[in-house]
């Protein structure tokens, strides 16, 4: 059944980071997506995110280049993604254990669904809850 789970395409835009973007990394790739596409767009950081990209990228496709900030290196994500679904997570963020199979779940299960959104936890750098997102 995994098989027939669409390809998920995860973007990451980053600029020196590296105090929080090992946990993102990690919060996707542990999601163990079966067909999941990983990339990760750096702004040309120097504070040490490019060693922790090092790290992982057997499990994910990096650049790190000069851009124009967050929305330029997302539109270059979107445009190398090959994934059916696009999805983007901030380099000081993490996803819930699980999202991305509910996702790919979804949205095979419901092919008329073009717009899929979730809610979030608003966290401290412990991972402690400090406020639930407002959804009234």
């Amino acid at each position: 059944m995994s098989s027939t789970l669409p390809r998920i395409s995860v973007i990451t835009p980053t600029y020196n980071q590296a105090d929080f973007i090992e946990e993102t990394i990690l919060s996707v790739l542990e999601q163990k997506y079966p067909n999941l596409e990983y990339l990760v767009f750096d702004g040309g950081s120097t504070d040490g995110t490019l060693e922790i990209l090092k790290k992982y990228e057997q499990h994910l496709r990096w650049v790190s280049r000069k851009d124009k900030g967050q929305s330029d290196a997302l539109n270059q994500g979107f445009r190398q993604a090959s994934g059916e679904i696009l999805a983007y997570i901030n380099s000081d963020d993490r996803y819930e254990p699980g999202a991305l199979l509910r996702v790919g779940e979804h949205m095979r299960d419901h092919p008329q669904v073009h717009w899929l959104t979730g809610r979030c936890r608003l966290v401290d750098p412990a991972g402690r809850e400090i406020r639930r997102l407002i959804t009234a």
